[in-house]
């Protein structure tokens, strides 16, 4: 504070000092361009990954471990397990969760991952808090600068000091085929498969994932395929029992909430043994029939009900006899109910949401928007919205944004810049991001399920409202004077 200061004396003082580290810290930026809601949130149990953490007698596993399988059969469980052992193990490197609360922005990945080393290794946290307090455009940089600059070069820096990092360093990745594009996706792969190839780290990275094509064609290119071990996830039955133990641990939880207690078990056991039959060992089946069941608006026994009445073929999914049952027959067919619950006055719609959403990605830019630009497009007010929303609280989750966040939490007599950082990425995405909330969905099996029965007359409706909405802009313009255009 005083810096070369010299024969002065002060009785009775009181310093406050405002300018020490009143920029904003290599680290704080670091949070800032990262997602914190993609780290670790535990919710399942399963057995730990063998080659996370080898026994010291073993060769040393390959230092790439993709798991891959269809939707629903319990990937993420598995990933938020090994996540939780290795954290209670005092193992785990890091974690991002593409499929948690829509968390898809490539840009956001290494920063994430960086940021949670840095809590966890000071020294690392001292150098990449130098090095983007020297250049805080690190973290905008390109996906492979990001890598290098960021994780790369301070390990080895780490190394050529003999810091003691461990050997082996886990970091996991959930849902890559959710991260934003395609493009993103491969890119990940190759970036961090060219690091463990050439030895450049000392982290091993476990990557899981629906066996999209384009991933399967980047795992299988020589180079990322000798370090990668790769194990297939299939639909089993061998699931049913902790099915099981899931269900009558959510129907508890569905009883406790509605404050009921029940002389006989509830749901009876032939009822639950249809459900684990006909999640036919789904996670996600099980997991949207606890959310149907417990759906505001209707009785919980009257929903159980709808769900085990309804079987394939009474739905409008079409099968053929001779050809092996798909073991997303049943789910598909349970989002057959789920949609046909829905309200006939407000079902066009709740299918127009659906639509947007569904089709966001390919033809609009406004599934990114939040809830106030989404129900705006719609034509329906904030609480139609919501109530709409309502109707698909099984398969839609609604986020509302803290509007308290402003007056409550920061500080306006400070610059903006000199602001706590989780406050300031708060702040944007409350007045630029998500105004009022966002909306997506639970699991990604309903986007496909909307993608795959969507018909030709769904796509007019959409088609026919965006230009119904072009037609009422251009009325609201008028020309006047030469040239000149007034609203």
């Amino acid at each position: 504070m005083f810096s070369g200061a010299q024969n002065f004396v002060v009785s009775n003082g009181q310093f406050i000092d405002q300018n020490i580290d009143a920029e904003a810290t290599g680290i704080d930026i670091l949070l800032e361009a990262s997602n914190p809601d993609a780290a670790y949130n535990s919710s399942y149990v399963e057995d730990i990954a063998d080659w996370a953490v080898p026994a010291m007698d073993v060769d040393v596993p390959l230092p790439l471990f993709w798991m891959k399988g269809p939707a629903g059969v319990g990937k993420s469980a598995i990933a938020q397990t090994c996540v939780e052992r290795l954290q209670d193990l005092g193992k785990l490197g890091a974690a991002f969760f593409f499929s948690v609360n829509g968390c898809d922005k490539a840009v956001q990945f290494f920063p994430t991952i960086a940021y949670q080393l840095s809590t966890e290794i000071p020294d690392y946290r001292s150098l990449v808090n130098q090095r983007i307090r020297h250049d805080k455009t690190i973290v905008d940089k390109t996906m492979a600068v990001q890598f290098n600059s960021l994780i790369v070069e301070p390990f080895q820096e780490l190394r050529r000091n003999e810091k003691d990092i461990g050997k082996r360093i886990p970091i996991f990745i959930d849902g890559l085929d959710e991260c934003e594009s395609v493009d993103a996706q491969c890119e990940i792969i190759e970036i961090i498969a060219a690091a463990a190839r050439d030895g450049r780290t000392t982290f091993c990275w476990a990557f899981f994932s629906r066996p999209e094509s384009h991933i399967e064609a980047t795992f299988a290119i020589a180079d990322i395929a000798q370090v990668t071990c790769t194990v297939q996830l299939p639909v089993s039955r061998d699931a049913d029992s902790e099915i099981e133990l899931y269900l009558r641990s959510g129907f508890e939880n569905v009883l406790r909430r509605c404050n009921v207690r029940m002389q006989s078990q509830w749901p009876s056991s032939e009822d639950l043994q249809t459900l684990i039959q006909n999640a036919g060992g789904l996670f996600v089946y099980a997991a949207t029939a606890l959310r149907v069941v417990a759906q505001p608006g209707f009785l919980p026994e009257e929903s159980l009900r709808a769900i085990l009445t309804t079987s394939p073929d009474r739905g409008n999914i079409s099968t053929i006899d001779s050809a092996p049952k798909s073991p997303f027959v049943e789910l598909d067919t349970f989002y057959m109910v789920i949609m046909r619950r829905i309200p006939s006055e407000i079902l066009p719609a709740v299918l127009l949401l659906c639509a947007i959403l569904c089709f966001s990605g390919r033809y609009l830019d406004i599934n990114s928007l939040g809830v106030l630009t989404q129900s705006n497009f719609l034509g329906l007010s904030e609480l139609q919205f919501k109530m709409v929303c309502s109707q698909l609280s099984a398969v839609l989750l609604f986020r509302h944004q803290p509007e308290s966040l402003v007056y409550t939490t920061t500080d306006t007599s400070r610059p903006f810049y000199q602001e706590n950082p989780a406050v300031t990425q708060g702040l944007r995405a409350l007045v630029f991001f998500e105004p009022g909330g966002s909306v997506s969905f639970h699991h990604k099996s309903f986007y496909d399920f909307l993608f795959c029965v969507a018909s030709p007359i769904t796509h007019n409706t959409l088609f026919k409202h965006c230009l119904e909405l072009q037609h009422k802009y251009q009325e609201s313009y008028s020309l006047q004077g030469s040239g000149e255009m007034q609203v």
